[in-house]
């Protein structure tokens, strides 16, 4: 079988080392040629099952099987699918072989498989080596028994230290660029380019390892730039970014406008739990409207048809979660106080949030007054060897987690989800 691809997914394909991994920029085809890879396996071994896995389950869904199905389509293999065992078998002329899809988070049950390959997307995004230990057990039954994998880099961790800094016997490192893939748009490119610094352009785009490891999560801030006086704007609407936290519980309240800085912080609100058993959610939102009483509140449009919304909370998703101290929740309180909400279905993924907030430095600045959010900036820092934050200090990531909420959804770092090509 010969597939029509580019350089980089072609060496990868066609590789006879046991374990290749290619590491490649944002849209440079990886998942395609992922399941490019899986195709091949299958041929070389009919009658026998490859498991292919993505990090977490919904991947599975909103990746890997999309991507698996036009692959199938394109090079005209036909399939069966049985949705209760995620479950394909392959078909071409003479044979078959079936490929399963798991999640890597839950390699634990993948013991008592018997495989003749395997690979795990993403693999990077993973915390650390079991799920490939598991595989690699796991290969057992086959012609031709591989594992691989197709991923970004994400720093220096166990996918460098397996393929780049030490690699054993039948370990093959490939790497590519998103500029590879002359197909994609050149909208995707730039917005790329726009929305990373000079590491993460290395590391997405380029394909390369890079220290992602920074000690200041915060990186991007320098109090020389960013904190400057903020005027409070009657004509505009308060934003209120909360972070619900039960003592202290943290709100930052910004201004946007249409020239930069698009951000200014103005102000923030700390309150400590009570004694007497208030909601802290409702205390808060009445503090807010309590300092900006004049904030556009029933001020109509020119036609009095639709009222301006003046206050507008972004609040942690978990908000949205009934808990058994109160009869409502605190996304349902922020309402009833009169805020409209900015919120997502679920919280996004610490590592995007604090890239959108150093993104964001470029746009923003914030008032002297707001001790704590500038305390954030300066000291919240990461766990050691990760990629997290080190939240051991209570006092700290209330205000800068808050502000990042807001900051995902109107500036949003995107990770583009290109169409992928074949050369």
């Amino acid at each position: 079988m010969k597939f029509d691809v580019f350089k980089h997914q072609n060496q990868f394909v066609s590789t006879t080392e046991k374990y290749p991994a290619l590491v490649a920029g944002y849209g440079s085809g990886k998942t395609y040629a992922f399941c490019l890879k899986a195709l091949a396996e299958c041929g070389r071994n009919p009658g026998k099952t490859i498991l292919l896995a993505e990090p977490v389950y919904p991947m599975i869904r909103d990746v890997l099987q999309p991507t698996l199905e036009e692959v199938l389509h394109k090079v005209g293999f036909n399939y069966t699918y049985k949705a209760s065992e995620y479950k394909y078998k392959i078909n071409w002329s003479g044979g078959h072989a079936n490929i399963i899809m798991r999640s890597a988070e839950n390699w634990r049950r993948w013991a008592g498989l018997n495989l003749a390959g395997f690979g795990i997307d993403e693999a990077a995004l993973l915390k650390d080596d079991s799920a490939w230990k598991m595989g690699i057990s796991r290969l057992r039954d086959g012609n031709h028994l591989t594992g691989w994998t197709a991923t970004t880099p994400e720093g220096f961790n166990w996918v460098y230290d397996w393929w780049k800094e030490e690699p054993k016997s039948g370990y093959e490192l490939i790497q590519g660029r998103t500029t590879d893939n002359r197909f994609l748009p050149k909208e995707f490119v730039k917005s790329l380019y726009e929305n990373y610094d000079e590491r993460l352009i290395k590391a997405y785009i380029n394909g390369e390892f890079v220290n992602l490891q920074y000690g200041q999560a915060y990186y991007m801030f320098d109090r020389r730039k960013h904190v400057k006086k903020c005027s409070y704007d009657k004509e505009r609407d308060i934003r209120v970014a909360v972070d619900f936290n039960i003592s202290p519980m943290c709100a930052s309240i910004f201004q946007t406008y249409d020239d930069k800085p698009y951000i200014r912080v103005i102000d923030e609100i700390k309150l400590r739990h009570s004694t007497q058993g208030d909601l802290m959610t409702e205390l808060l939102a009445k503090e807010v409207k309590r300092r900006y009483p004049k904030a556009l509140y029933d001020r109509a449009d020119v036609f009095k048809k639709n009222k301006i919304q003046p206050y507008i909370a972004y609040p942690d998703p978990a908000g949205n979660q009934r808990k058994t101290s109160a009869p409502i929740t605190d996304h349902q309180i922020l309402q009833k106080e009169g805020f409209k909400l900015q919120v997502k279905k679920q919280a996004p993924r610490v590592i995007d949030r604090m890239n959108a907030v150093n993104n964001a430095f470029d746009f923003m600045i914030i008032d002297p007054k707001c001790k704590g959010l500038i305390k954030d900036f300066e000291q919240v820092i990461l766990k050691e060897g990760t990629r997290d934050l080190d939240k051991t200090n209570p006092e700290l990531t209330h205000f800068s987690d808050g502000l990042g909420y807001a900051i995902d959804i109107l500036y949003p770092v995107k990770r583009p989800k290109p169409q992928s090509f074949m050369a």
